[in-house]
């Protein structure tokens, strides 16, 4: 979790002291304790310092104590004692070994986080309710009124919530603080730093990349659920795009994609789709400036708002990444969380691989040997964001699905979804598809006829090689109407 420099001296555990497991041995290089490390930088950044600081400030105070926001949110001015609150939890030490699905689960919203000492947790009561059970002790927070169910993912909840004085709309994201999940520390984390009171810090305003964050209000950390509060935003881009539904063919289920009308729309006109890349690398240019990944950009994670236009098509109003559960600060990668594998970038795969004893790609291994641009794993997710709208297909999808090509149905599966979803299989995969790259996008099954700049951007920004890949105030240049030569940096 993001607050362990707050608890441990250098080189040991922030939980009590307990040392990391033992990982197996590769098969196909020495002892790992023989390999060479990437040489990455140990600095603490500003950011960190800074959301470590408002943890310790908070100590100083007796009684929880609540304030008004200038739109009327309740907060918890001194964060709920959040640092003695982590250490009293004695949650699990975080480790590369927890970063493997189950082999038994294809469940796409357990984002590969799924706890192998399931068994020896305490089985209570609080563990065993649903989210949507309502009769705990932290059914809703006081100050609100639920409306109804915004989305649901793995270890969490959405809810459209009204304040019962004001009447001011929010989101707000119930997470169960019975899993071994812990994410919501770094959004909380996350959105303290770029946020005080609903409201974007001075040195951050007058940035392009804040309109396109989630605007972060507040939290409140009850006994068995934590609740995050954030401005509502629009829909998330995969249901705006389209809708996938199943049935039975021969003891098997098998997807038909329906496509809306902003789907529709993007086909007709491609500036709907560089709107929203040049959003998202607005945003991407603020995380980098701030040496921060994000480390989970998927359709799920961009919400946008529409609106129709007089020839009854769409445009794109606002763009906003959310979810920051995953988010770290880029010069540690022992902070980093495994999120969603089929949007995570090759070198990234390997990493967890090698972490955890397995076998892996010592070509792949080594750049990270010469790793210091923030911006490389989150710009390969925005490339795979962008293949899968033009593609056709989600790149997760192990089940068949039904699509159209050339006026004729066939059945196909997403580029990078592979059984069990083993890391090596997708990072073939991936390297397969940056190869025959043009021709996945000339034989896509949405429809869209790529032009020029898009081919440009996607070969850019899905390169196998890390020092290669473009970056973010670089494809704001590009997609600008007078450009220069494209170049990475």
């Amino acid at each position: 979790m993001l607050y362990n420099s707050f608890f441990k001296t250098k080189n040991q555990s922030p939980h009590n002291g307990r040392t990391k497991p033992q990982m197996r041995q590769s098969s196909i290089e020495k002892a790992k304790k023989d390999r060479p490390r990437p040489l990455l930088s140990s600095k603490i950044d500003q950011f960190e310092k800074e959301a470590i600081l408002s943890m310790m400030n908070s100590k100083k105070k007796s009684v929880s104590k609540r304030l008004k926001t200038e739109q009327g949110i309740d907060t918890l001015d001194d964060y709920l004692y959040l640092d003695s609150y982590i250490t009293n939890k004695q949650s699990k030490s975080r480790s590369f070994s927890n970063a493997f699905p189950s082999t038994k689960s294809a469940d796409r919203k357990n984002n590969i986080l799924n706890n192998n000492n399931t068994s020896k947790r305490q089985k209570s009561s609080n563990q065993k309710q649903s989210l949507e059970d309502d009769t705990g002790p932290d059914n809703f927070p006081l100050q609100f009124q639920k409306i109804k169910l915004l989305g649901k993912g793995g270890f969490s909840m959405v809810w459209l919530g009204e304040h019962k004085t004001t009447k001011m709309r929010v989101a707000i994201k119930q997470i169960k603080q019975s899993t071994a999940n812990q994410t919501y520390l770094r959004e909380i984390w996350f959105g303290s730093h770029f946020f005080d009171n609903g409201i974007p810090k001075p040195q951050f305003k007058s940035t392009l990349g804040i309109k396109s964050l989630v605007q972060y209000l507040g939290f409140e950390i009850g006994s068995t659920d934590t609740w995050i509060f954030t401005e509502v935003c629009g829909e998330n881009l995969k249901n705006t795009l389209y809708e996938l539904k199943g049935q039975q063919i021969k003891n098997e289920i098998v997807y038909k994609m329906i496509q809306k009308p902003l789907y529709i729309s993007l086909k007709q006109d491609l500036n709907i789709l560089k709107r929203i890349i040049k959003d998202v690398a607005h945003a991407l240019i603020l995380l980098t400036e701030q040496r921060i990944v994000h480390c989970d950009l998927k359709t799920e994670n961009i919400l946008i708002k529409k609106s129709k236009c007089l020839n009854g098509t769409y445009q794109i109003t606002q763009t906003k990444l959310i979810d920051y559960g995953s988010s770290f600060i880029f010069d540690d990668l022992s902070q980093f969380s495994m999120a969603t594998p089929e949007y995570m970038a090759p070198e990234i795969l390997n990493y967890v691989l090698y972490e955890n004893g397995k076998d892996y790609d010592v070509k792949l291994y080594k750049v990270l040997q010469n790793y210091y641009k923030p911006w490389v794993i989150d710009i390969w997710s925005l490339g795979c964001v962008i293949l899968e709208i033009v593609y056709g297909i989600p790149l997760w999808l192990n089940n068949k699905i039904i699509v159209k090509q050339h006026n004729k149905e066939v059945m196909e599966q997403g580029l990078f979804a592979v059984k069990n979803r083993a890391f090596d299989q997708i990072i073939y995969k991936q390297a397969h598809v940056v190869k025959n790259l043009d021709y996945f996008l000339d034989n896509n099954y949405s429809g869209i006829k790529v032009d020029l700049e898009i081919r440009l951007l996607l070969r850019e920004m899905l390169t196998i090689d890390p020092d290669k890949r473009i970056a973010p105030h670089t494809i704001i240049e590009f997609l600008q109407p007078t450009k220069g030569r494209m170049k990475t940096e």
